[in-house]
């Protein structure tokens, strides 16, 4: 059974309950407290013993309220001898107090002090004549009585022992011959001048003396000077003070030594290193640390307090490290910015401990570790998780959140006007001159664009060719003509690849609150309208008019098609491998559906998947595509695994997990064999990251598609331990930009540190595999290695894709 942990209180009831008397003191002899049984056995005492002071003080306390006027001018000595013998005590002594017999002990209390102990014990009573003598024997120090001339009458037993006689022997010798004959009978030598000053010692009465003896001993003498110069004396061992204090002295020079090599150390670290004393001004700066500050000599920084080195808005945060340093005595951790003296930032991690060196009675040690680089990588991931990576405008993410802050404004300021634009003949550039063309057509496309817009206008790429504009008011005159200027500014052909290329641009525009007060249907009807300019002949726009509903009937054709086709069986699966970056071997097989409609051909994902989501198909086309894949992977002799894409709604909807047991089990696929690859749509927080940690659970991967073009941010990547990361292939696609590859390089150690595998989407060409290859990449996919295919159609390289 674990015992209880006692309360303070009980502690105290339980201490005042023991019938020993209690008194602490603290390792510099400050009384910390007593218990009343110590009040009842020395009821004397009470009033005159003060918690927190020192036993000097509670002692000179005493002896004022208890000495006669003849007396008081020995107050000193009294107070001396007490403390005396309070220091030196280390054995047991019993004496009498107030007709009771009492054993007096001291324990030492590691982390406290020490505490004295009195013990009520029972003896046979003496005769009223002999208690003196009994008294003297008892005490625990040597005492030994003289006359005028300095010789010994009388001395108890324990002074014997310090000095190697009998009380008898002692009698009639004086204290000199008392101990030349110690050193005599030790055949050791006497120190130089030990009789001269002893004699020296011996004239001023009172004042306490130490006398050597051999054995490395030391005795400290008290003498009192009664009338007629007759005196006596009391000698204490002092030994083990003596060696407690050499001890001490020889730590002391080990600390300044210490001190000194632990500066050398310093100095030269590989890592910025501070010392601050206990009022935050530096002490010491390593090079290291100056030269990241651009400060060459320690003379400009020594003496400056350490918060006036650091960014202002960063105060709290190192107040917080010295405190927490100062409070744990273990290092504490925390990350802040440092002034260059070129006006720069400094980023640094600081991990600070408390020191103890010479002749500062404390220090702080802080080491400075430059996380700068790092710091910009984990800025420029933030920073993507909101912007496109090939144009750097706003994603559709921020775009969302930037429409939804500006209509939840107050009533009269959430008036705003939303641009829905859609490049004409893109695909011809993209088909003819490639990926990298469109690339370069898509930033020369934003580059005009945010040209002819305001500063408050937000221009944001929201996908492929897709752009969006939100203006700040709704006034229809004003987003024509910005609409206008838009259509305008993309007549002008733009060279890519060394070829003029004519590509327009269609606008859709939608006011609120005339057309819709929330995000959803303005998004939509700006669609709408943007069909429209498509319809009317593309590079045009048009504002949203109910009429364009009609456009509504045509996708509602599409669903029927789509109800029909899965009844009918229209869909299929094609696979696109995934290869390890060294060997180019199959680890695992992305699964793509594709719609082979009767009358539309071949259907694209991206249009029906959209629409399966909206009319709640999505959970069923999602089950049928589970079932498959894993029956189809079950069949693959390499022991690849296979990624299945699902969408956020199927995440949403909570049938996920049931579909997912359910085609694990019919096709006896191993759940560590299936992958389920989410996109960044998909909200993490709190409960919705339920249905993941499911399918963990049932050993299945997870994988964050497309990182870069929706929610991610290391915030994002916190929350859910990722299997695997995807980079998006737009990141491919530019990683011969410095800039860019810094970022894939900074993900890979992100995901590295997660535990995660990086797989690089968009693979097209060897340099990109190369470049992926150099920045970490461990998986890769793309067309260099193979296209979607059906499964009959894999042929031979579908175990290993040869270089």
């Amino acid at each position: 059974m674990l015992k209880p942990a006692p309360s303070l209180g009980l502690l105290a009831d339980l201490l005042d309950g023991l019938d020993i008397g209690l008194c602490a003191f603290d390792a510099d002899d400050r009384t910390l407290g007593w218990n009343q049984t110590f009040l009842y056995l020395f009821p004397e005492h009470d009033g005159f013993v003060h918690a927190g002071e020192h036993y000097r003080e509670n002692l000179r306390r005493f002896y004022r309220t208890r000495l006669t006027s003849d007396e008081l001018p020995y107050i000193e000595e009294y107070v001396a001898s007490g403390i005396a013998r309070h220091q030196v005590q280390s054995r047991p002594y019993e004496f009498e107090h107030r007709g009771t017999w009492l054993r007096v002990s001291t324990q030492t209390v590691p982390g406290l002090g020490r505490m004295r102990l009195w013990r009520p014990i029972t003896r046979e009573p003496a005769p009223a004549g002999a208690r003196a003598a009994e008294a003297a024997h008892a005490a625990p120090d040597g005492i030994a009585a003289a006359n005028a001339d300095g010789r010994i009458l009388s001395a108890n037993r324990q002074f014997g022992q310090l000095y190697g006689l009998s009380p008898a022997e002692a009698a009639g010798l004086t204290f000199e011959a008392v101990v030349v004959r110690a050193w005599q009978e030790a055949a050791e030598p006497a120190p130089d001048q030990l009789l001269a000053r002893l004699r020296e010692s011996l004239r001023f009465a009172g004042a306490p003396f130490e006398v050597p003896l051999p054995g490395a001993r030391w005795i400290r003498v008290i003498e009192h000077v009664r009338e007629g110069g007759a005196r006596t004396g009391v000698h204490f061992d002092i030994t083990a003070l003596k060696r407690e204090q050499a001890s001490l002295r020889a730590a002391e020079a080990e600390a300044r030594r210490s001190a000194s090599h632990c500066r050398g150390i310093i100095e030269h670290a590989p890592s910025g290193m501070l010392v601050v004393d206990a009022a935050g001004l530096l002490v010491e700066t390593n090079r290291a640390f100056r030269a990241a500050l651009g400060d060459g000599t320690q003379d400009g920084l020594v003496g400056l307090r350490l918060a006036a080195l650091g960014d202002p808005e960063d105060a709290g945060l190192l107040d917080g490290v010295l405190a927490r340093a100062a409070a744990d005595g273990g290092p504490a951790v925390g990350e802040m910015r440092f002034r260059r003296r070129d006006g720069g930032t400094l980023w640094a991690r600081v991990s600070a401990v408390r020191l103890h060196l010479p002749p500062d009675p404390v220090s702080t040690l802080l080491q400075v570790e430059d996380i700068t680089a790092r710091r910009e990588a984990e800025r420029r991931i933030a920073h993507m998780a909101g912007h496109d990576a090939l144009t750097d405008l706003p994603n559709r993410t921020l775009f969302r959140e930037r429409l939804d802050a500006r209509l939840d404004a107050l009533p009269g300021e959430g008036a705003c006007a939303i641009l829905w634009l859609d490049l004409d003949r893109f695909k011809v550039v993209n088909d003819t001159l490639g990926h990298a063309a469109g690339d370069t057509l898509l930033c020369e496309v934003a580059r005009r664009m945010r040209a002819v817009l305001g500063p408050r206008d937000t221009l944001a790429r929201l996908g492929g060719d897709e752009f969006a504009v939100l203006l700040p008011k709704a006034d229809p005159l004003a987003a024509s003509r910005a609409a206008a200027r838009l259509v305008e500014v993309m007549q002008a052909p733009v060279t890519v690849a060394g070829r003029p290329m004519h590509v327009g641009v269609s606008i859709g525009v939608v006011l609120s609150p005339c057309h819709g007060g929330d995000a959803d249907t303005l998004m939509a009807r700006a669609d709408r309208a943007l069909y429209g300019a498509k319809a009317a002949g593309r590079s045009t726009f048009r504002l949203y008019d109910p009429a364009m509903d009609s456009a509504a009937a045509e996708r509602h054709g599409l669903e029927l098609d789509l109800r029909l086709g899965l009844e009918r069986g229209e869909f299929e699966l094609h696979y696109q491998p995934i290869v390890t970056a060294a060997e180019r071997r199959v680890v695992c097989r992305e699964a793509l559906v594709r719609w082979r409609h009767p009358v539309r051909g071949l259907v694209s994902p991206a249009s029906f998947i959209p629409l399966a989501e909206e009319i709640g198909l999505i959970d069923r086309l999602g089950a049928w595509i589970l079932r498959r894949a894993c029956r189809d992977a079950a069949s693959w002799t390499d022991g690849a695994r296979v990624a299945v894409n699902v969408s956020a709604a199927q995440v949403r909807h909570g049938s996920l997990i049931a579909a997912v047991q359910a085609a694990l089990r019919e096709s006896g696929l191993g759940a560590d064999r299936l992958e389920i690859e989410i996109t960044e749509s998909l909200p993490i927080e709190g409960r919705a990251a339920d249905p993941l940690l499911a399918l963990r659970r049932l050993g299945a991967r997870i994988a964050l598609d497309d990182f870069g073009t929706g929610y991610s941010s290391l915030s994002y990547l916190r929350r859910f331990p990722f299997d695997t990361i995807k980079i998006d292939r737009s990141f491919v696609a530019d990683i011969a930009d410095p800039g860019t590859a810094a970022i894939v390089r900074a993900v890979v150690g992100i995901a590295a540190q997660l535990g995660a595998t990086v797989t690089a989407e968009g693979i097209e060409t060897e340099d990109q595999l190369a470049a992926v290859r150099r920045e970490g990449c461990t998986e890769v996919q793309g067309y260099l290695f193979g296209r979607p295919v059906a499964l009959d159609g894999v042929g031979t390289g579908w175990h290993q894709i040869g270089a």
